[in-house]
């Protein structure tokens, strides 16, 4: 009985950790992790791309899901800069979005 007990405290315990924001943990060490504001471009017929923190503009090579085309949202992003794809938007290197996550 006290081994269920354990399991079930451990279980309640672990529980808001596995819904909650889990630590952002990237998934290549070769990858840029940075944080950012997503920002509206009009140039180009228009386009969203991030602001970093690091005063680098990432323009992502495939649009950002629609959760994260909101002017001004605070991100957290792992990406794979991408030198080898050309972009016509000019506002900063191509990256290829791995994970990306509301801050």
């Amino acid at each position: 009985m006290r081994k269920v007990r354990l399991a079930l405290a451990l279980a309640i315990f672990m529980l808001p950790l596995a819904c909650g924001d889990s630590p952002f943990e990237p998934t290549d060490p070769n990858n840029l992790v940075a944080t950012g504001t997503v920002r509206f471009f009009s140039v180009e017929g228009g386009f969203w791309a991030i602001a970093g923190d690091d005063n680098v503009t990432y323009d992502p090579m495939t649009p950002l899901r629609s959760e994260f085309q909101r002017e001004g949202l605070r991100v957290r992003f792992e990406a794979k800069i991408r030198a080898d794809v050309g972009g016509t938007h000019m506002v900063g290197p191509v990256v290829e979005i791995v994970q990306i996550r509301k801050l």
